[in-house]
């Protein structure tokens, strides 16, 4: 695909009014929740130097990393879910169901990356 037919596809697709707010949506689930993390971890991470990444209720913490790794967790989430969200608009044209279950997949990814960072903040605090 060519730039602009992405371009034209990208118009067309954010002219739907489901594939608009779902999106936007999506995006602001992940931006608010990573800045809620960093808010809130940040400041525990530099007190104490690590943070901790992955906790089993039968077996413990498993995985404490430096610090600056915190930054990976939104990082991840805002590049993933912007990739899905771009993607699902430049498919719009040829294919707009396939376009629309994109759409609602970044959704259910930013909503379970939300809860996933919840969880870390519990974890970490």
């Amino acid at each position: 695909m060519r730039w602009e037919e992405w371009k034209f596809s990208a118009r067309l697709g954010s002219q739907d009014a489901f594939l608009r707010w779902t999106s936007i949506l999506a995006m602001f689930i992940v931006f608010a929740m990573g800045i809620f993390l960093m808010v809130r971890v940040l400041p525990e991470g530099w007190r104490s130097g690590v943070v901790t990444f992955h906790y089993n209720i039968y077996l413990g913490i498993d995985d404490v990393r430096p610090w600056p790794w915190i930054f990976a967790v939104p990082g991840a989430a805002i590049l993933t879910i912007a990739f899905d969200v771009l993607f699902s608009l430049g498919l719009f044209r040829k294919h707009p169901l396939a376009s629309r279950t994109m759409m609602v997949v970044a959704l259910a990814s930013a909503i379970a990356w939300a809860i996933g960072s919840f969880f870390l903040m519990l974890v970490n605090l």
